[in-house]
C-alpha cells in the first residue's frame, strides 16, 4: 500500500507547484516504486455519492495554502489475475510452448555480419557463410543446446511448480514493462577460449506477446560466451501467469475539508493558465515572415509563397533526411533514402571505420531493371515491396569492383508505432549486398511508386531534393 502513498506525494509535489504538502506517514517506510502503475486523482467535491470506497485507505494532505483535503487511495489487487489462476487447470507453461519443440521449428535473426538461429528445444547458434563459386565457408558457434532427456526434466518440474499457486515467476523488464518469462537454459555450447575452454551457455526466456510469432527481441552477451535471448511467443498468453499485468487507471478520488475548495488552489491557478494558453494559441498559427526588399528589381512579383511546413516522418524518410540505422554487432549500418547505404564501427559514440555500400544513381537504377525487370513493382494491389539499385560503393578489395546493394523496402502491417523499422544486411557474395528494410512508412509510399519503383516527394515540401526523388 505504501507504492500508493509514494506515488500520490511525487504527484502532488510535482504537479501542483510544490505545495509543501505535509502527510502523516504513521509508521509506513517507503518501498519500491512501479511506474507501470498508473493512477488518476479526481477532486470530487463534498458528494461521495456513487463513489466505491470501500476497498479503499483514506488519508488526509495539506497544501502551503492551509487547505485540507481527504484523499481515498485504491487498494491495489489484481482479482481477475487472482480468480482466472484459481480456475486455471490446464497445460503448464512449458507444456504450452512444446509445440514449438515437436515441431522442428526455428527462429531468426539476421545481423551485419552473424545470423542467429535459434531451433527451440535443441539448440542455438550463431553463423557466418562465405559463398567462393559452389564453396561455402562456414564459421559457426553453438551457443547452447539441448536433449529430449532435459526436456522431460525440466517438464516434470514444471508440473510440480505449476500446481503451487503461490509461486513467483520472475519477471523482465521490456519497453518498460516488467513481463513474466519462462527460462530455458541450454548448455554443452562450443568451448570459449576466452573462458578457459568451458562450453557456451545461453539462457532463452520466453515471454508472452499476443501478435508474436515466436520473434527473437534480443540478444546480447551477459558475460564472456554466456548469452541471454529474448523470445515473444503468443502460446505462453494462454497462462494466466505469464500475462502481462493490466496497466489501466486507478482512481484516487479527493474530498475538502474544513471549508476549503473544491480543488487546490494552485492546481486551480495551473488549469486557468492553461486554459488561458490554448485560447491564445489559436493566433500561433498565423505566420509573420519580415523580408528585405530588393530595389534594384524591375519586378516585384506578387504570387504568394508557400511558407515552410514541418514534413511527415514519410516525406522526410523520402527527402533523405531521416536516415535508418540497424546492426547490434561490431559492423552497423545507415540507410539514407535516395541517397546511400553505409557500414560502420563505432566506439564509444564516435565512427572509427565507414565502408561505403552504395549510392542511389536513378540512371544505373533504370539499366538495373532493364536487366532484370522481374525487379520492377508489383500492380498495386498486390504489392507489397521496392526494390532499389545502389551501387558505385568503396571499391571491394576481393573483387577489385565497386560494391554494391539492392535494398528492398517492405511494407511492415500492424506494427506498434510508425517508428517500427526491421533492418537485416545479407551478403550472398562477395561485397554485393541485400538490405532488407521493414518499416510502415514504406506501407504509406507502396502506391505512389512510379513503373521504376521511383516515389515522389509531396510537393508541399520543396527544402530538399535527391536524386530518387527524379524530377
Amino acid at each position: 500500500m505504501m507504492l500508493n502513498y509514494y506515488f500520490f506525494i511525487f504527484f502532488l509535489n510535482s504537479f501542483l507547484i510544490i505545495s509543501n504538502v505535509r502527510i502523516n506517514f504513521a509508521q509506513h517506510s517507503i518501498k519500491g516504486f512501479d511506474d507501470t502503475i498508473i493512477f488518476d486523482i479526481n477532486w470530487i467535491g463534498d458528494n461521495l455519492k456513487g463513489f466505491d470506497l470501500e476497498n479503499t485507505e483514506s488519508m488526509i494532505v495539506t497544501s502551503s495554502h492551509k487547505e485540507k483535503y481527504k484523499c481515498y487511495l485504491p487498494r491495489i489487487q489484481d482479482k481477475d489475475g487472482k480468480e482466472s489462476l484459481e480456475k486455471y487447470e490446464g497445460p503448464s507453461a512449458l507444456e504450452l510452448i512444446s509445440p514449438l519443440f515437436s515441431q522442428s521449428f526455428c527462429s531468426y535473426r539476421l545481423e551485419s555480419y552473424w545470423t542467429y538461429e535459434v531451433c527451440h528445444g535443441k539448440f542455438v547458434r550463431q553463423y557466418h557463410e562465405d559463398r567462393e563459386g559452389k564453396k561455402i565457408i562456414l564459421q559457426e558457434y553453438v551457443l547452447g543446446k539441448w536433449s529430449e532427456n532435459e526436456f522431460q526434466k525440466l517438464l516434470t518440474q514444471h508440473i510440480e511448480k505449476d500446481i503451487e499457486k503461490n509461486e513467483q515467476i520472475p519477471m523482465k523488464r521490456i519497453e518498460n514493462v516488467n513481463l513474466p518469462y519462462l527460462e530455458i537454459v541450454m548448455g554443452n555450447g562450443t568451448s570459449c577460449e576466452l573462458n578457459n575452454n568451458k562450453p557456451r551457455e545461453v539462457r532463452a526466456l520466453y515471454v508472452c506477446y499476443a501478435h508474436g510469432k515466436h520473434d527473437i527481441y534480443s540478444l546480447k552477451e551477459t558475460s564472456t560466451c554466456q548469452y541471454e535471448i529474448i523470445i515473444l511467443s503468443p502460446l505462453l498468453c494462454a497462462h494466466p501467469k505469464y500475462k502481462p499485468k493490466d496497466t489501466g487507471e486507478h482512481p484516487i478520488n479527493c474530498t475538502p475539508l474544513d471549508g476549503s475548495s473544491e480543488r487546490p488552489y494552485n492546481l486551480a491557478k495551473l488549469k486557468a493558465e492553461s486554459k488561458k494558453l490554448r485560447r491564445q494559441s489559436d493566433f500561433d498559427n498565423i505566420r509573420i515572415e519580415f523580408a528585405p526588399i530588393d530595389f534594384a528589381e524591375k519586378e516585384v512579383s506578387t504570387t504568394t509563397q508557400p511558407s515552410k511546413i514541418d514534413t511527415s516522418p514519410v516525406e522526410n524518410f523520402l527527402s533523405g533526411k531521416y536516415c535508418l540505422t540497424g546492426g547490434t554487432g561490431w559492423w552497423r549500418y545507415e540507410f539514407c533514402y535516395g541517397k546511400s547505404v553505409k557500414q560502420f564501427h563505432s566506439e564509444r559514440g564516435e565512427i572509427k571505420t565507414s565502408i561505403n555500400l552504395g549510392y542511389f544513381d536513378k540512371e544505373k537504377h533504370e539499366e538495373w531493371l532493364k536487366v532484370h525487370p522481374h525487379k520492377r513493382p508489383k500492380p498495386v494491389e498486390v504489392r507489397k515491396q521496392l526494390s532499389h539499385l545502389y551501387s558505385n560503393g568503396d571499391v571491394c578489395d576481393r573483387t577489385g569492383k565497386p560494391r554494391r546493394t539492392e535494398v528492398k523496402l517492405k511494407c511492415l502491417e500492424k506494427a506498434p508505432s510508425l517508428d517500427t523499422v526491421s533492418l537485416y544486411l545479407l551478403e550472398p557474395r562477395f561485397c554485393e549486398y541485400i538490405l532488407g528494410v521493414e518499416s510502415p512508412l514504406i506501407c504509406n509510399i507502396l502506391s505512389r511508386a512510379d513503373e521504376n519503383g521511383l516515389v515522389p516527394l509531396n510537393p508541399l515540401d520543396q527544402t530538399e531534393k535527391t536524386d530518387i526523388i527524379g524530377e
